[in-house]
């Protein structure tokens, strides 16, 4: 069973992370836009002679600067966004500090089904240790 898409949380989280990611990429030195595509990866980024691009989102439960999950858990169903040299920015829910993960690591997680408040049972999610994702604060300055 896949997650129903949930309009309300969309609209109030969205747009915020995308200016939250955009701004990171930006001081760190890369050019990063809005994917024109509704349904493709949320940002573009290129720079330093890279280019890859960005899924970001939010998660409720990770209040606070640390991160105090055993792992992080990324939706078998964002795997559509994995073809590329790809990276996914999971955010606090005051998007003040983000987890920082490379496709690679994603796909050599280990895939798990986690019951939440959403979806009771059936969605399948990648297992990801903490100790290959890098932690960034999205509001200092480099």
């Amino acid at each position: 069973m896949l997650k129903q898409f949930e309009q309300e949380q969309w609209e109030f989280f969205d747009a915020p992370a995308k200016e939250a990611a955009t701004k990171f990429w930006i001081q760190l030195g890369y050019e990063c836009v809005e994917n024109p595509d509704d349904y493709g990866i949320d940002l573009l980024v290129n720079g330093k002679g890279k280019e890859f691009g960005c899924e970001v989102e939010v998660k409720l439960g990770w209040h606070g600067p640390t991160f105090t999950f055993p792992t992080l858990h990324i939706a078998m169903r964002k795997k559509k966004f994995m073809n590329g040299p790809d990276i996914f920015m999971v955010m606090n829910n005051s998007l003040t500090h983000g987890a920082v993960v490379s496709r690679k690591l994603i796909l050599a997680s280990p895939v798990v089904e986690v019951a939440n408040a959403t979806v009771p049972s059936g969605e399948r999610f990648f297992n990801i240790p903490v100790d290959g994702i890098e932690f960034v604060n999205l509001l200092a300055k480099p």
